[in-house]
């Protein structure tokens, strides 16, 4: 087998991921869930280049990336891992984040969670729904 790299890791991404179950325990303080799966994230990060990279490690990673960026941030730290998961997936090239779909959910979480603990009044959900069906 193939050994998995970075580039290939980015490219599977957009591949839907199977759910694998895996047990986080909740620590009682904030974005605990959260902290603890970007732990997981960057641990298997550092791992990706290895050879003896399975498929199932590539879909479990691509799930780490989903679950960090459906999670909801309250905490600075939060929003750090959320940070740190978008870069590695743009390689730290934050530049080319207009070409990169993951960059962007990415992205839009960290926006979303900021201004859920800055400025809660501001989001509206279906707004764009409705100015587009209003007729």
């Amino acid at each position: 087998m193939r050994a998995l790299s970075r580039r290939s890791v980015l490219c599977s991404l957009a591949v839907p991921a199977v759910g694998i179950p895996f047990g986080i325990r909740e620590l009682g303080q904030p974005d605990a869930r959260l902290l603890a799966l970007s732990r997981q994230f960057e641990l298997m990060a550092k791992h990706l280049d290895d050879p003896g990279q399975s498929v199932k490690d590539l879909l479990f990673f691509g799930r780490l990336h989903d679950e960090i960026a459906a999670a909801e941030a309250t905490t600075i730290e939060g929003l750090c891992a959320k940070a740190r998961a978008g870069c590695w997936t743009l390689l730290g090239d934050f530049e080319s984040v207009d070409a990169s779909a993951t960059g962007a959910r990415m992205a839009f979480s960290i926006m979303r969670a900021l201004i859920r603990m800055h400025a809660p009044h501001l989001e509206q959900p279906g707004a764009v729904e409705r100015l587009i069906n209003h007729k």
